[in-house]
């Protein structure tokens, strides 16, 4: 490699600028001479009529039992946190895991979670969705790794318990020969970790269970409503007020207080049933679905909450149907205003005089 000298990479920069300047020069004339583009709002007119105008369809699903799990969860898990003790993990959501059962020792691991989740089938109360899963699942023979769907919490509190008991496998063996470690695990260790393994399964599929009841039984208050219409239409709150007093009697020892005049008036001016609460799905629904319509520039319009995905589609039909018309009439009105803009232009006897001033100037520049 040779460098090159200053001198040269001087001259060759002068030259280079000189063709720079010679290229921009011819640039510039070419724009110029060029004439002015006399259609260009006509062609920009054009542009915004091949743009496309319609609406796009959205359909959002609203897992109400799962918010209302996710509701209970949280309330539960804050109460035990304040009362100094803990709730367990509850979310249901599943996932598929690559389990290792390619060898003795994973194959006695996956054996022994397999029966501790069949024992706890098998105890009186056991949840439905752990009976389930203990009496479909069959372990694969030994060398052979599988994939299963479990669910997430479930699998990531055992896998940090199995982490804690390799952490006391190692601990003890740093200070005991080999012999002694493997003594140690098998009497105390192994059952250390049969009883982790049952309690979190234990812990999980219960606090699972008491979720779910949870939000079983408010969505049960809710739907106490559905049939009574007729029975509380001319019924007040007042009414309803009364009604609640007279069970709290029958579920408490102790007499109960009247109820305060002026509440009970005021109760008595609204009726028992407001239209658009009374019995609505949101407290009834397992799922609902979100209509959207989303305009070209992406703004999104709520068109209703469904409780079928059909009824969801079918108001974004409707809607899009009177959008569609509302753009005919505008394109007619457009159309109209166009004519009208025209003809006042035509009829200007000072048009064709203000043109050529145009040109005139034109041809003086």
């Amino acid at each position: 490699e040779k460098d090159i000298s200053d001198d040269k990479i001087e001259s060759f920069g002068k030259i280079m600028q000189k063709f720079f300047d010679s290229e921009k020069e011819d640039y510039l004339k070419d724009q110029e001479a060029k004439p002015p583009n006399y259609n260009a709002l006509k062609d920009r007119g054009n542009s915004a009529s091949a743009f496309d105008w319609g609406l796009s369809y959205s359909v959002v699903e609203i897992d109400r039992d799962a918010e209302r799990r996710y509701v209970f969860a949280m309330e539960r898990m804050q109460k035990a946190k304040e009362s100094g003790t803990t709730f367990g993990q509850s979310s249901t959501y599943s996932e598929p895991v690559i389990f290792k059962n390619d060898d003795e020792k994973s194959h006695k691991s996956n054996q022994l979670v397999v029966d501790v989740m069949k024992r706890l089938a098998a105890e009186e109360g056991a949840s439905e969705a752990l009976k389930k899963a203990a009496a479909e699942f069959k372990l694969p023979a030994m060398g052979e790794n599988f994939s299963q769907v479990v669910p997430k919490s479930l699998h990531e509190t055992y896998m940090k318990g199995l982490e804690i008991y390799k952490a006391k496998v190692g601990a003890y063996r740093a200070n005991h020969t080999e012999e002694e470690t493997k003594k140690h695990v098998k009497d105390v260790l192994h059952a250390e970790w049969q009883e982790a393994v049952s309690g979190i399964a234990k812990n999980y599929y219960e606090s699972v269970a008491t979720v779910a009841g949870d939000a079983a039984a408010v969505k049960k208050y809710y739907m106490t409503q559905k049939g009574r219409e007729k029975e509380l239409k001319d019924k007040t709150k007042a009414d309803i007020m009364k009604e609640i007093w007279a069970e709290l009697a029958k579920l408490t020892d102790k007499p109960m207080p009247p109820l305060d005049d002026e509440i009970l008036a005021e109760l008595a001016q609204e009726p028992a049933i407001i239209e658009g609460q009374f019995n609505h799905n949101w407290g009834t629904a397992d799922k609902l679905y979100k209509s959207e319509a989303i305009s070209p520039f992406g703004e999104k319009y709520l068109l209703g909450i469904f409780e079928t995905m059909e009824e969801s589609e079918k108001a974004f039909l409707a809607w899009n149907e009177e959008y569609e018309k509302a753009r005919e009439q505008l394109k007619v009105e457009r159309d109209q205003w166009g004519k009208q803009e025209q003809a006042r232009v035509d009829a200007d006897p000072d048009r064709e005089a203000f043109t050529a001033s145009i040109f005139a100037e034109d041809d003086e520049d």
